[in-house]
């Protein structure tokens, strides 16, 4: 998987590299970069199923991270290409033209996280959120207890059960999660 990494960075500039397993890579490039290497991939390698496309609120540093998780199924390995793009003004190529599938992952990234991908046949059509006018919900900066508490309000009888403690009774192990 190496040499293919090394292969890759001839011809794109890989900004970093990260072998999850041996049959699974992540790299990252620029922005600049991703549509022509996507398109490489797919067009000269065995990548050529897109399995996932997703997003990642790295709001500490101001932009999202979009993954693309292509596998080879032939030689049977993976590999993530990520891109950071700016998170004030998210913006993306749409890589519907290479995956139809990706259409719908566009679409869901769009009214999630606010991200755009100009000339996805679906952009800005609603798929879940029909009628959602605050911040996109996945974002980090989203306060989704505030939302909770104002859209549904206080409901007599409910009760908060923390989660640790359901696992540790679960578990027979009062506590177990607090001692290690």
């Amino acid at each position: 998987m190496n040499e293919f990494v090394q292969e890759i960075q001839a011809r794109f500039e890989v900004l970093w590299s990260n072998p999850q397993r041996p049959d699974l890579m992540q790299i990252g490039v620029r922005q600049v970069n991703a549509l022509p290497l996507l398109t490489w991939l797919k067009s000269n390698t065995g990548y050529f199923i897109l399995n996932h496309f997703s997003a990642v609120d790295w709001i500490e540093d101001g932009e999202f991270q979009l993954t693309y998780l292509l596998t080879d199924y032939a030689a049977r390995r993976s590999l993530m290409v990520c891109v950071r793009i700016d998170r004030a003004a998210p913006t993306a190529e749409s890589v519907h033209h290479l995956w139809p599938e990706a259409v719908t992952y566009e679409q869901e990234m769009f009214e999630m996280f606010g991200i755009s991908f100009p000339g996805s046949p679906r952009q800005g059509v609603d798929l879940l959120l029909e009628g959602w006018e605050d911040i996109p919900p996945m974002r980090r900066d989203f306060d989704t207890a505030a939302f909770a508490e104002e859209a549904f309000g206080f409901r007599p009888g409910r009760t908060h059960t923390n989660p640790r403690d359901r696992v540790a009774i679960a578990f027979g192990q009062k506590g177990f999660l607090h001692d290690h």
